[in-house]
């Protein structure tokens, strides 16, 4: 099941590590790809971990210093300028993502270019255990190196994140609500009383931000996990509908089939 409209899933995973490098600059590059140069699904990430730089990027300034993090596609045209006297150091890092699909694709470069106040003491550690576990070239040491890049995009995500609209603020609290009771169906007035706002107003932000009626949502949410649990082979069809809550196995298992395109016994039948 995809992510409603306005939520991005950000699914993707890492398929190649070009490098991972501990640098020292000391001039100023200017890199301006030709088409033939090009590389899909490239990326970039940098720690800075002494000094600073100057950074121009698709013609915004940023000024770049220790405990920063750049991300960006490694053919983005941009500018890095250092005076004679100083010195820029930082853990570089180089590899290519496969998307699910394109929307993925915009959601992660969607990312603003430059991190400023990311966990130090955090982001440090990934950026050295990254860097370790490539030199070092132990067994194992592609898994642990693609998890590391994973657990740094994840930090710039969520940092990302949390510059939200108060709306989508309001509704994401409900959606918590509703992943955290699986059993109860939430109607309009219970919602609205949660976050202190009128039933005609919360339906208006809620579709806008989800894509969903709040009971499309909740629907979404039950019949995703159902497919799970049923999955799972722990629960028959009569067991996932009542922790669920729903209490007309037939009502569940036609709002399965027309949400999930088969019937939940067909999942049984797989097993």
């Amino acid at each position: 099941m995809n992510p409603p409209n306005g939520m991005d899933n950000f699914d993707f995973t890492i398929t190649n590590l070009h490098y991972v490098v501990d640098l020292l600059s000391r001039s100023s590059v200017n890199v301006q790809p030709t088409q033939e140069s090009v590389s899909q699904n490239e990326y970039v990430l940098s720690l800075t971990t002494h000094g600073s730089t100057n950074y121009y990027i698709s013609d915004n300034h940023y000024s770049v210093s220790k405990g920063d993090i750049l991300f960006f596609p490694k053919d983005l045209p941009r500018k890095k300028i250092l005076g004679e006297s100083d010195q820029w150091r930082h853990i570089i890092v180089r590899f290519n993502v496969q998307f699910g699909g394109d929307a993925d694709q915009a959601a992660l470069e969607r990312l603003k270019p430059v991190f400023k106040n990311i966990d130090q003491t955090r982001s440090g550690l990934l950026f050295q255990e990254l860097l370790q576990a490539w030199v070092g070239k132990q067994p194992g040491y592609w898994i642990r190196c693609r998890s590391r890049i994973m657990d740094i995009l994840h930090l710039l995500i969520i940092d990302s994140l949390e510059h939200k609209t108060s709306h989508l603020q309001m509704v994401e609290s409900l959606l918590e609500l509703m992943y955290a009771n699986e059993q109860k169906f939430f109607s309009i007035a219970e919602l609205s009383r949660e976050i202190g706002i009128s039933p005609s107003y919360l339906c208006l932000i809620f579709k806008k931000t989800t894509g969903l009626t709040v009971i499309e949502y909740q629907n979404r949410i039950k019949i995703g996990k159902a497919s799970d649990l049923l999955r799972s082979g722990e629960y028959n069809i009569t067991a996932v509908a009542e922790r669920l809550g729903f209490k007309d196995i037939y009502y569940f298992s036609r709002l399965f089939k027309k949400m999930m395109g088969t019937p939940p016994s067909y999942i049984m039948k797989k097993l």
